[in-house]
């Protein structure tokens, strides 16, 4: 079993010729592994410092063979040394942003703050799968050709003329039968078999173990996300949707030991500016929906300038929300940013980039209601309001939002 090294979103951890157990740091060949997996993993993962390597606005777990980083996010009010906080903070971005389904046979049940984040998502896993094999396997028609006693499908006249002189009672048959041995739980089976090599603890193996051994009379197959992609949903299967949307999560993120050569490196990594997003949008969407507004995300396109040569359109424009009344006309923009403001930063330590950039959605949209989104930080913790200078008389509303709440105050003021 994997050891587990637990680092908060920013830390950096040092590279060491030689750890002690429980030491957080990397051995020369884990940074090696780190080194050759760049390529798989997104760029602003992680990055390299002298003898250090510091991981950034990425969160979730990157598995080296025996050493597994937990990266946790960054999240004001809650100490560093507090993981249980911040790995239950991050799960429940998840579940707002619908990244994971939290219910009586999802995650409700499980303690987030004493199990390794990865344990978590298996475990998560294992109670969806198991609350639709109680339903039932999934079972397909598969096509057999088989030499019988009895007449079942039709028979094969060439195949039982040949097979079949001396045997006068037997007749060769084509059929189809009803299996369980199909690409779908074969996809299963593997992700299963992934998940007992990377669990952590005890209560995690036996809950993977148990349902593996459900799937002995299933083939085996390496599975990978083109097979997810081959997968038709029915009213018979649809059920099944949730637990296969999780299968891509480990597939995507399983790849070659460079050293080795076998498939023992994971990543479940989750881009926190993207989740941010994700996690603020639904709940815009909900309060938009109360006030008879309707939110659109990452849009409508428009661009800032032209070239009087070419007529060319340049400087595309995309807001992350943008809320349209009954009359399809925009009354407000916002934008959601997983960022630290720079204490060092004059004006609230909001950017002048993000500023900028607000102030020409105010020019180009012709809206006077813009909003900026935050994590909670230091220098962040009320709402503010600030007037931006023009003739059109527009208000920035800068909103902290507090992750550590289950659930959140009214974000923006829609109506």
């Amino acid at each position: 079993m994997s050891e587990v090294i637990t680092v908060i979103e920013h830390e950096s951890v040092p590279i060491v010729r030689s750890r002690a157990g429980g030491q957080k740091g990397l051995e020369e060949k884990h940074a090696d592994l780190l080194e050759k997996l760049e390529g798989e993993i997104p760029s602003k993962a992680f990055s390299w410092g002298h003898r250090e390597v510091k991981f950034a606005s990425y969160c979730g777990v990157i598995s080296l063979g025996d050493i597994s980083i937990e990266i946790l996010p960054k999240i004001y009010g809650i100490e560093a040394d507090d993981a249980g906080s911040s790995r239950k903070a991050l799960v429940h971005m998840l579940y707002r942003a619908q990244r994971m389904k939290l219910h009586e046979t999802g995650t409700a049940k499980i303690d987030l703050q004493k199990r390794f984040l990865l344990d978590i998502f298996i475990l998560h896993f294992c109670k969806l799968l198991r609350a639709q094999m109680t339903r039932g396997m999934i079972r397909k028609y598969v096509s057999r050709k088989e030499n019988l006693k009895v007449l079942r499908g039709k028979l094969e006249i060439g195949e039982h003329i040949k097979q079949n002189l001396v045997h006068k009672e037997r007749m060769f048959c084509q059929y189809d039968e009803l299996s369980a041995d199909n690409l779908y739980n074969r996809i299963l089976k593997c992700v299963l078999a992934i998940m007992l090599k990377e669990a952590k603890g005890n209560h995690t193996l036996r809950q993977v173990s148990e349902l593996l051994g459900r799937f002995d009379a299933i083939s085996d197959c390496a599975a990978d996300a083109v097979m997810l992609d081959q997968l038709i949903f029915d009213r018979l299967n649809e059920r099944y949707k949730p637990v296969f949307d999780q299968c891509r999560y480990f597939l995507d993120g399983l790849f070659p030991n460079v050293i080795t050569g076998k498939k023992d490196c994971l990543t479940l990594l989750f881009d926190m500016n993207r989740l941010f997003e994700e996690y603020v949008g639904s709940q815009l969407r909900k309060e938009g929906r109360v006030q008879g507004i309707r939110t659109r995300e990452q849009g409508p396109l428009k661009y800032f300038a032209r070239l009087e040569n070419s007529d060319e359109k340049v400087f595309g424009m995309k807001p992350d929300f943008s809320f349209i009344n009954r009359k399809n006309q925009i009354v407000m923009i916002a934008d959601a940013k997983w960022k630290i403001l720079d204490e060092g930063e004059k004006n609230l330590a909001i950017s002048q980039t993000d500023m900028y950039q607000m102030g020409s959605y105010a020019s180009r949209y012709g809206v006077t209601s813009l909003a900026l989104l935050y994590p909670m930080q230091k220098n962040l913790t009320e709402r503010v309001k600030i007037a931006l200078l023009g003739e059109i008389g527009t208000t920035l509303h800068v909103v902290p939002i507090d992750i550590r709440k289950e659930k959140q105050d009214e974000m923006l003021p829609l109506s």
